[in-house]
């Protein structure tokens, strides 16, 4: 019989709002694998490792759709970089205009009005300004850029545990064992991955003002 290739061990690190609530695992017994026939184990591998499977790739699609959101929230960021730059460009250059036509007589009446001219753009671009502040388009592209890492990261983990502490071992009872225990870390590891994918890609006014 093949070797048993042991998992690193596990903190027990049990969030105490889960102490009230009824254990999941309360008067089950462990499976004594070695005693179900070699069909039974392969079966249990397969159905496993399809499971498995679909849960990394889930994954990886939220890594390559992290992709597609920073690409877009850092465009929207440069654009409304560029139109405030602009904007406030146009505003010196009006005000320069209106600080030297006063003077001759023929462009004098034009004095006026390009003030005002000035004057609503000011106030145009402080508004664009507050808006780009407002959708923080640049923060919320480097949150998703940390979560496409994340998401990679945490995939590459499990293949590479699924590769060196299942396939291996063909259908012995500790590739079966390993099996169960890979694939709930991997749930649990899905779990935590969401609540911190959508902490890192939430706009700052929905986490009242924090940063991630």
């Amino acid at each position: 019989m093949a070797k048993q290739a042991s998992l690193p061990q596990l903190g027990s690190n049990r969030p105490r709002a889960l102490d009230k609530l009824p254990s999941a695992t309360a008067g089950l017994q462990p499976i004594k694998w070695a005693d179900l026939p070699v069909e039974e184990r392969h079966n249990f591998l397969e159905k496993t490792s399809a499971i498995y499977m679909s849960l990394v790739k889930e994954i990886v699609r939220s890594s390559d759709q992290c992709v597609d959101k920073y690409e877009h929230f850092m465009g929207a960021h440069v654009r409304w970089r560029w139109i405030v730059i602009i904007g406030t460009g146009m505003i010196a250059v009006l005000n320069i205009i209106v600080g030297h036509v006063g003077s001759p007589k023929v462009l004098s009446n034009w004095t006026i009005p390009l003030g005002a001219v000035a004057s609503v753009f000011a106030v145009a671009v402080t508004i664009l300004a507050t808006l780009e502040g407002f959708t923080n388009a640049a923060e919320r592209a480097q949150g998703y850029r940390e979560s496409r890492e994340m998401f990679v990261d945490i995939s590459e983990e499990f293949i590479w545990a699924w590769e060196t502490y299942v396939r291996p071992l063909k259908d012995s009872a500790e590739a079966c064992s390993n099996a169960a225990e890979l694939l709930r870390r991997l749930v649990a590891a899905d779990r935590e991955l969401r609540a911190r994918f959508k902490n890192l890609t939430m706009a700052r006014q929905e986490r009242g003002g924090a940063k991630p």
